[in-house]
């Protein structure tokens, strides 16, 4: 049976190299996530979307081991501004999952969401050209938690969510709610997906304690990635991340 696309096994089989067919599934995920915005966008001007009120503090993460020891590894391996989007990723995932109502593990969503980078860092285990940046991150993740002793099947769900994020649309019933929240704070992040169902204060919040920086800088965005994977084939099509992205007009 073959793995499912996006997931550790799968990338290690091609080192994250997509196939025809799943260039279709990528390119159909970022077009779900385009008109996905356009019924936000609706929703919300005739008074349809109603954000959680919820604020930073309401959404701090466990305060567990496996929570202290993801921190403390990406300190030691983010540039600030990488770590800051590492948290804005957490906290827009934790927002968007108290939108939907979701119950799901979140010492195991928190080290996804701040390790989900990892690939992109000096301490990479594989280079950028060779393999998926997300695959070697996942790999990486995973060899650390278990490291660390912590349980081999909560390892392998983070593994699994930061190989797995570049798919940008993660279905919860296919990839499970770690995945799928992941993926939904990285792509809020950079792109604004679902923005709108987030408190202003909120975001405004969170910017002031985890300012945008030089996002560019920090995710590489010109260093030359592995050929057919998903984000080089995202920078094809759209040429990569303007210098500027929404976050940076949230004062």
């Amino acid at each position: 049976m073959r793995p499912r696309f996006g997931t550790l096994e799968w990338g290690e089989r091609g080192c994250g190299v997509l196939t025809r067919t799943e260039r279709f599934h990528f390119l159909r995920n970022m077009a779900f996530l385009a008109t996905r915005e356009v019924t936000d966008a609706i929703r919300a001007k005739i008074g349809l979307l109603k954000p959680v009120n919820l604020e930073l503090s309401d959404l701090a993460p466990p305060d567990t081991r496996m929570v202290k020891d993801a921190e403390e590894y990406a300190s030691a391996t983010h540039t600030q501004d990488l770590l800051s989007h590492a948290y804005r990723t957490y906290y827009f995932g934790a927002m968007l999952a108290a939108y939907r109502k979701l119950k799901y593990d979140k010492e195991a969503h928190f080290a996804a969401a701040l390790l989900h980078d990892i690939g992109l860092t000096e301490s990479r285990i594989a280079p950028l050209k060779q393999c998926c940046f997300a695959v070697s991150g996942g790999r990486q993740a995973l060899d650390f938690l278990l490291s660390k002793d912590h349980p081999a099947a909560k390892a392998q769900v983070v593994g699994d969510a930061i190989s797995a994020h570049l798919n940008l649309h993660l279905p919860v019933r296919k990839y499970g709610e770690v995945a799928s929240l992941v993926a939904k704070g990285a792509v809020c992040d950079l792109f604004g997906f679902e923005k709108r169902k987030l408190p202003e204060r909120f975001k405004k919040a969170l910017l002031r304690t985890y300012p945008a920086g030089d996002i560019r800088t920090a995710l590489l965005s010109d260093e030359e990635l592995a050929t057919g994977s998903r984000l080089e084939i995202g920078r094809k099509l759209f040429g990569g991340l303007p210098e500027r992205i929404w976050i940076h007009d949230i004062k």
